[in-house]
């Protein structure tokens, strides 16, 4: 308590050895940095739940680069051989940082981050690599304009035979692939032959190495159109058929990779895929 004059008038007396009130200090939040090991002879893949804006590198013994064509994956390795520890930062174009601290390792034990799930890091090796979804960038065209070349599609001629999957009495195929302003453009026909209406719970399509196109629990990256025309049409009566064109941003596929087109009934057990080969997608018609 600082003491008054006894009369209560005039300035109050100090004492100089009275502690003053302690202030809080303001707390910050810490944000968490990832670890991450690199060589000079391997690349390290990041795969980021939105497109990369910006990277800060830490030193110039590391060099990183967005993937061609791909607006969320960086490419990050090593530019000098047995470097000292560094960082790296970056910003991606929902507002987040990620702060990542690089070791130096010849034999890194993951080649692959996936952040794209949960913002949390899925590490995983060449050889069983996490799923994660990628942005194409480059699509020129509006919704709308991408909703009238869907619809033209649909009134073409089939253009693509042998391409697509039965079972079960239930079939889907790839009748036609087109490509305007950047954008790709699949054309899927469900045909339903059983008695019984197929009610469509997932269409997914996934980049996967082609020697592992059939196993399913192998998929690498998923790859989500940008639009889907007749995409409230959910159910495929029995002895009908329906069809949907799935849009993307335009991109083409590895020597080593094919396009795994995946689907899935509600509640049942129909579940159908068929593989894509870049010599397909690069015959894609212009509209």
């Amino acid at each position: 308590m600082i003491p008054v004059p006894p009369n209560g008038i005039g300035e109050p007396t100090t004492d100089r050895n009275l502690a003053l009130p302690e202030m809080a200090a303001p707390t910050a939040q810490t944000i968490r940095s990832y670890p991450v090991e690199l060589a000079f002879n391997k690349t390290v893949s990041i795969i980021f739940p939105a497109p990369v804006r910006s990277v800060d590198l830490g030193s110039r013994d590391i060099i990183a680069d967005k993937a061609a064509d791909v607006e969320n994956v960086l490419k990050v390795k090593a530019n000098q051989i047995g470097f000292n520890e560094t960082n790296f930062s970056v910003i991606t174009a929902d507002g987040k940082f990620y702060s990542f601290v690089v070791s130096y390792n010849e034999s890194p034990v993951a080649l692959a981050l996936n952040l794209a799930a949960t913002g949390q890091p899925i590490t995983s090796t060449t050889q069983n690599i996490g799923s994660g979804s990628v942005h194409f960038a480059g699509a020129a065209a509006s919704q709308s304009e991408m909703a009238v070349a869907s619809d033209r599609i649909l009134h073409k001629a089939r253009r693509l035979l042998r391409i697509g999957a039965t079972g079960s009495k239930m079939a889907v195929k790839l009748k036609g692939l087109y490509v305007k302003d950047n954008v790709l453009y699949y054309r899927l026909a469900f045909r339903n032959r059983s008695n019984l209406n197929y009610d469509l719970d997932f269409v997914r399509f996934f980049i996967v190495d082609k020697t592992i196109a059939k196993e399913a629990s192998h998929q690498e990256i998923e790859v989500r159109p940008i639009y889907v025309h007749n995409d409230p049409i959910r159910t495929v009566k029995g002895h009908s058929q329906v069809e949907k064109v799935f849009a993307f941003q335009s991109f083409t596929l590895p020597a080593d990779k094919v396009l795994q087109i995946q689907t899935g009934e509600q509640n049942g057990g129909r579940q159908l895929a068929f593989s894509v080969y870049n010599r397909v997608v690069m015959k894609a018609r212009p509209l």
